[in-house]
């Protein structure tokens, strides 16, 4: 995300501007995600991340220092996990189950909104004047959208410690083999598909050497195309 700064084919202020927005939509998605397991685990019964403060939209409750600069510099990072105590939930199955989908389900429905007013900005007749601030509106809404869309297929992987293990792990037994190799492997098997994915970026090597890669353009891309799509029904004919 910081190559943008040094992106030669805008002016100054338009790539500190770029910066800012693509930051912003990121930063903003990954609080909203972790806020929505905090306020899930608190309605089934853990007041755990209330009484440390995880409900809050203040970044700085959320990120550590290094996630903040990995998201910064390579526009992929992590925040801080939510503290959840399982064993205060009213019913430990259930509340394993909807906090393990908490994240996700946010993420896609702040992708579905913002994409219909990315839409709407790009089918706005506005004056001259306007049309650049409102193309910078358009781009926020834009990768507030495809941020969020990565996120949700990026966290529904069955890899711990992403949501999408821990919901398998709430749905199986936990003698369960396959259980217990994700619980033991998935952060090594994650972390080196992350690194193959940015060397990958890096290098412009084509896009099939990362499985990362290939999973968001098969799944996150064509979400995104299908939101704009339905949108563009609606506002297309403003």
């Amino acid at each position: 995300m910081i190559g943008i700064l040094f992106d030669m084919s805008l002016n100054f202020y338009e790539r500190i501007l770029l910066f800012v927005i693509l930051a912003a939509a990121l930063i903003f998605s990954i609080i909203l995600h972790e806020v929505a397991h905090g306020y899930v685990a608190y309605k089934c019964g853990d007041s755990t991340a209330k009484l440390r403060g995880r409900l809050s939209l203040n970044p700085k409750q959320h990120f550590d220092p290094l996630g903040l600069i990995m998201v910064l510099c390579v526009g992929f990072g992590y925040a801080k996990p939510v503290p959840i105590n399982p064993y205060n939930f009213n019913s430990y199955r259930k509340g394993c189950i909807l906090v393990s989908i908490a994240g996700v389900a946010t993420n896609i429905i702040i992708a579905f909104l913002a994409s219909g007013l990315y839409v709407l900005c790009i089918n706005l007749t506005v004056t001259a004047t306007t049309a650049m601030i409102l193309s910078f509106v358009a781009t926020f809404f834009y990768y507030l959208s495809w941020f969020n869309i990565v996120l949700c297929f990026f966290n529904i992987l069955p890899l711990y410690p992403l949501d999408g293990f821990n919901l398998a792990s709430a749905l199986c037994k936990r003698e369960n083999s396959v259980i217990r190799f994700l619980r033991e492997y998935g952060q090594l098997i994650l972390f080196a598909l992350i690194i193959v994915s940015i060397v990958v970026d890096r290098f412009g090597a084509p896009m099939f050497f990362s499985p990362l890669d290939m999973y968001f353009n098969y799944t996150a891309h064509y979400v995104q195309i299908g939101f704009n799509a339905f949108w563009s029904l609606i506002f297309g004919g403003i």
